[in-house]
């Protein structure tokens, strides 16, 4: 055992009564008996699988969410369910492509916010400057 670890030992072992420290204490060489856990393997929908492929949208396809995510960036079930039919598209692929749309439209937007800030601060700091010399 580590000698740190027994000088912290005992000096808990003041507090609490005999016999109830041991209880926390792990056994020596337990750790190492332990196997490391694995991943499970993911299934690539060989074999049996339920699970749908994922499949690459047409550029028509994706010319119409594009329209329709620009009309409007939320998606309510009447308008998922009729651009999943107008499409052949499975719904929830229609809501997840919403979703993922939306996630990158609020990046670039918030890109653009910086960027417009980050140019406002440079010319004010420039501002500043030009104003400290005269």
């Amino acid at each position: 055992m580590n000698p740190q670890f027994n000088d912290q030992l005992s000096l808990i072992s003041e507090y609490y009564p005999d016999g109830m420290i041991t209880q926390f204490v792990p056994e020596q060489g337990a750790a190492e008996n332990v196997k490391a856990r694995r991943r499970r393997r993911k299934n690539k929908g060989g074999g049996g699988s339920t699970l749908m492929r994922k499949r690459k949208l047409s550029d028509e396809q994706l010319t119409m969410l594009e329209r329709s995510f620009g009309n409007e960036q939320k998606l309510e079930s009447e308008r998922k369910d009729r651009l999943a039919a107008e499409l052949g598209l499975d719904p929830r692929q229609v809501a997840v492509w919403f979703q993922n749309r939306r996630a990158r439209w609020k990046t670039k937007r918030l890109e653009e916010e910086y960027s417009k800030l980050k140019s406002q601060h440079e010319s004010a700091v420039v501002d500043k400057c030009r104003l400290e010399t005269q």
